[in-house]
């Protein structure tokens, strides 16, 4: 666990000591650069970190005897990963170089997306380790690739260009097609929705909640394979109410500070901190699910340093809300308020032993890792 808490440590007192007092372009980009290069260092030496290391180490060898007609006819649905994989085999390539080049995409995109549209890069960084999605990209590494390209679309969300979201969502959903299913986010995502609609939909979440099961059987035949295979294994295992707590606290501070998001983003923050909330709830059913809420949540890292730099310029600030009568608000108590959440999200994970990414181990130490399988 060291290594997370020093990782944890640099990027926040290396990101509040050189740029809470005057952020300037030259500064989050030498901070942006520094974390490009932690986080891809974490996650390009680790070893048996994450459920599926060791499956992902099997495809890279697997695939190298292939043919490339092979890897359309057995993964026609998700070919991209095999096919980097026998790219980068034809080369030579050991799975941990492979492992390299993949991060340093995840962590490009990630750095990409945080210095175009975070009011605060560092604390973006700081969130990105902390509410785990460092912990998707060692475990979920297929996944971690279409949420890239999602990251990679948002501009085109934002500015409301369907034909560029939708190519770039085709390509991610090629490496995993989980991305697919999230494609109508473009138009939920900005929507106002009135009380009438969010009756309705708590109403249907409801409903589908309860009869998931039956409901999933009956669209099992259209589903890939992959999905309707899912029913009755592992993966349809249910996580206890506890998992949902991080997020349900994520989605009521978004609430209670929503006055402090700007107007043309706040629809959008909103609606994602609900629907990642809606979606994690179906993990007390079948935590496969988790994987869906991945992509709306991402925009939990734009959505805190909003509400943050809000405070940036005042000292003080009264509140006549009634959740908010205790006194006042300042930068620094907002500031606190928010990394303390993280923490909290990290530490949880951790002691939970969130996709088996804890306690680190480097490719240089194989002696306390998982067994080989």
């Amino acid at each position: 666990m060291a290594v997370y808490y020093v990782a944890m440590s640099l990027v926040t007192g290396f990101g509040y000591f050189t740029t809470h007092k005057k952020q300037s372009q030259k500064q989050n980009a030498c901070y942006l650069v520094f974390a490009f290069l932690l986080f891809t260092f974490l996650t390009s030496f680790r070893y048996a970190i994450g459920f599926d290391y060791f499956s992902y180490r099997n495809i890279y060898r697997m695939v190298i005897p292939w043919s490339f007609h092979d890897i359309f006819l057995y993964h026609r649905s998700e070919p991209f990963y095999y096919l980097a994989c026998k790219l980068f085999s034809l080369t030579g390539c050991p799975f941990p170089v492979f492992l390299l080049f993949i991060n340093l995409f995840l962590m490009a995109a990630a750095m990409h997306f945080i210095s175009r549209n975070s009011k605060i890069p560092w604390v973006s960084v700081y969130l990105y380790l902390t509410l785990q999605f460092l912990a998707y990209n060692m475990n979920l590494i297929r996944q971690s690739i279409a949420a890239a390209f999602f990251l990679l679309a948002y501009p085109y969300l934002k500015n409301r260009r369907l034909l560029p979201y939708t190519i770039l969502t085709i390509l991610g959903g090629l490496f995993h097609n989980s991305l697919w299913f999230v494609w109508p986010l473009y138009f939920i995502l900005p929507k106002k929705h009135s009380r009438k609609f969010l009756a309705v939909l708590l109403l249907g979440a409801g409903l589908t909640y309860v009869f998931f099961d039956p409901i999933f059987r009956l669209l099992a035949p259209v589903l890939p394979a992959r999905y309707a295979n899912y029913q009755g294994s592992y993966f349809w295992n249910a996580n206890g109410f506890e998992y949902v707590l991080p997020p349900a606290a994520y989605c009521l501070l978004i609430y209670l500070f929503r006055n402090r998001i700007a107007a043309e983003q706040q629809t959008i923050y909103l609606n994602s901190g609900l629907y990642q909330l809606l979606i994690n709830l179906f993990i007390t059913r079948h935590f496969i699910l988790e994987r869906f809420a991945i992509y709306p949540f991402v925009f939990s890292l734009l959505a805190i340093p909003e509400i943050i730099a809000s405070y940036r310029q005042e000292t003080e600030i009264s509140f006549a809300s009634p959740y908010e009568k205790t006194g006042t608000l300042t930068y620094r108590r907002v500031l606190l308020l928010f990394l303390l959440f993280g923490l909290g999200w990290f530490l949880f994970a951790a002691a939970e032993g969130f996709h088996r990414v804890y306690p680190y181990v480097s490719l240089l130490d194989k002696s306390l890792s998982q067994p080989e399988l």
